[in-house]
């Protein structure tokens, strides 16, 4: 759905897998929208004007992980958008925005919905979506959504086992797994069996950006590598950035998804320590329950000292 004014009449019809077991859609979404849109044209010859909208969430990338298929998960959320039209100031985790990032925003996002066909937008519904389908039309783009949230800890994403399980099989994957983050998250590596953590500055990431992309390169851009990134609006730029040296990778625009559970809340929806300990218990590290006791003294800490 795009937000634009309806001048005459529009009909929308959403297709929704009855079980999540099923693969029909998942495999062959192309054709089932060639197959309708063929028998409209034939039983109404030019009626219509036919467009399709593809958004997936959780249960499409889960699958994706366990067939071995590479994607990109990117977030073009109101920070990066408010950076793209030249706003000043910071986002809601103190990174400045600039002229220079605001530029390289624009760049990377007509770069990936333009040039590859594996990456889905984060969809968000509120803040500045005119905005950003102003981008996309005006560079005549097409992007595939998915859910904003659907890598997120949430209060709304622990009540199934959807999210755990996708990140279990991240840790089981054989693959090569590089994390991008602030120091508060560096036990992510355990809890994801990562085989590399770069640590950027947990205010103004995009100041290293140069250093961080050097040691990514370092490493080696290789075929299936999976990145996790959690450093703000330079993620946007790094997803952009390695695709263009090595299509066959996968990269996961995390944001805050981590934030509860290493560092602290820094979303209202965000459960307690406490809620994440007993979600995501099966894959943190072994000294995880002294880790959460530390975690909740520096949340305690860091109340007192704001009074």
């Amino acid at each position: 759905m795009t937000y634009t004014r309806v001048r005459n009449q529009e009909f929308s019809i959403t297709f929704k897998p009855l079980s999540n077991s099923s693969d029909t859609l998942y495999s062959h979404s192309e054709k089932l929208f060639e197959d309708i849109e063929d028998f409209l044209k034939r039983k109404y010859p030019n009626e219509f004007l036919i467009k399709s909208k593809e958004k997936v969430g959780i249960d499409f990338f889960t699958k994706k992980l366990v067939y071995g298929e590479n994607f990109t998960f990117v977030k073009y959320g109101d920070g990066e958008i408010i950076c793209m039209i030249g706003g000043t100031g910071k986002n809601c985790d103190d990174h400045p925005y600039s002229k220079k990032l605001g530029k390289l925003l624009e760049q990377s996002f007509v770069k990936l919905l333009r040039y590859y066909d594996d990456v889905y937008l984060a969809e968000w519904v509120d803040n500045l979506v005119k905005t950003r389908e102003s981008y996309v039309n005006t560079n005549n783009l097409d992007p595939k959504f998915a859910d904003y949230e659907c890598f997120l800890t949430l209060d709304e994403n622990l009540s199934d086992d959807k999210l755990v399980n996708f990140y279990k099989l991240l840790k089981n994957s054989n693959r090569k797994k590089i994390f991008v983050g602030p120091k508060k998250l560096r036990d992510v590596e355990h809890m994801l069996n990562l085989d590399k953590f770069i640590e950027v500055p947990l205010i103004d990431a995009f100041s290293k950006y140069d250093e961080v992309l050097n040691e990514l390169l370092n490493f080696g851009v290789d075929d299936d590598n999976i990145y996790i990134l959690c450093c703000s609006m330079m993620s946007c730029l790094i997803c952009s950035d390695l695709k263009e040296i090595n299509n066959k990778i996968t990269l996961l625009d995390i944001g805050s998804g981590f934030d509860p559970i290493f560092g602290e809340k820094t979303r209202p929806k965000q459960p307690t320590a406490e809620k994440c300990f007993k979600y995501y218990r099966e894959i943190l590290p072994q000294n995880y329950t002294f880790k959460k006791t530390t975690h909740a003294i520096n949340s305690l800490n860091k109340m007192l000292t704001s009074f």
